[in-house]
């Protein structure tokens, strides 16, 4: 048991870190800046972050959410998505046995966290995650012992392809974008890592993410006129589909 926690506390801690270089990619990918150079600094006074003031949540803690320097104030997003960071770390290590798959679905989950956030903000999945992310699924396949590359290849084609059918036929038919670009290349992302199912979570359980975030905005305003990012909710949809084991419960 204790050498259990000890464990966890260390992924935790190792997950966190990851975390704080997903708030610089979150940040520089989408600005097609450097992710080397310049260094961590304040966006308030520029100066340099030293390394002490830069741990992962605790730093946030220390300074109560200001830069050391300036007393500027900092963005709660860093330490949340530090603390993502750990709690995937953590969540994959306890739900998968096998250490490579539970790996696998750490990488795949924080790829996904990435990418939902620079959506968010720009509303715009870099091809450096959504197509990096492909070819990431595509190989690990072949050293996976819980899954195929068949069942990755096929998982790719119906996320990816079905998708693709979506978007030409609202922007050849319809004349207007229902589904972006960049949704279909994270589905064929998702399919390539979490097969059909996977798509099947990150379609129907996003959808329904979706309908419940936008549904109070349109009774609120009484109107339609509003653009939603869908990887955020097709993220979240493949999350809680394989966290809360929903085929098992289906079949």
């Amino acid at each position: 048991m204790l050498l259990q926690a000890l464990e966890y506390a260390f992924l935790f801690a190792l997950g966190a870190s990851l975390g704080s270089f997903y708030n610089v990619l979150i940040y520089r990918l989408p600005r097609g800046m450097s992710l080397l150079s310049p260094p961590s600094h304040c966006p308030h006074c520029g100066r340099s972050i030293r390394w002490f003031h830069n741990v992962p949540i605790v730093s946030y803690l220390v300074l109560k959410g200001r830069c050391a320097y300036c007393g500027g104030r900092i963005s709660l997003r860093y330490p949340l998505v530090e603390t993502a960071g750990g709690l995937l770390a953590v969540l994959c290590r306890s739900k998968f046995e096998e250490p490579l798959t539970a790996l696998v679905f750490f990488v795949f989950f924080s790829i996904l966290l990435v990418a939902s956030l620079i959506d968010w903000d720009t509303f715009l999945l870099p091809d450096s995650l959504t197509l990096g992310g492909l070819a990431f699924g595509l190989t690990v396949a072949l050293l996976r012992q819980d899954f195929t590359l068949l069942e990755s290849l096929l998982g790719a084609l119906v996320g990816g392809g079905g998708s693709l059918l979506v978007y030409l036929y609202y922007a050849k038919v319809r004349k207007m974008e229902g589904l972006g670009l960049g949704d279909v290349k994270l589905l064929a992302f998702v399919g390539s890592v979490a097969g059909v199912w996977g798509v099947a979570y990150a379609v129907f359980l996003g959808a329904l993410f979706g309908l419940a975030y936008a549904l109070p905005i349109v009774l609120r305003h009484r109107s339609m006129s509003f653009a939603l990012p869908f990887g955020p909710f097709l993220s979240l949809g493949v999350f809680a589909g394989i966290f809360l084991d929903l085929k098992t419960l289906l079949f």
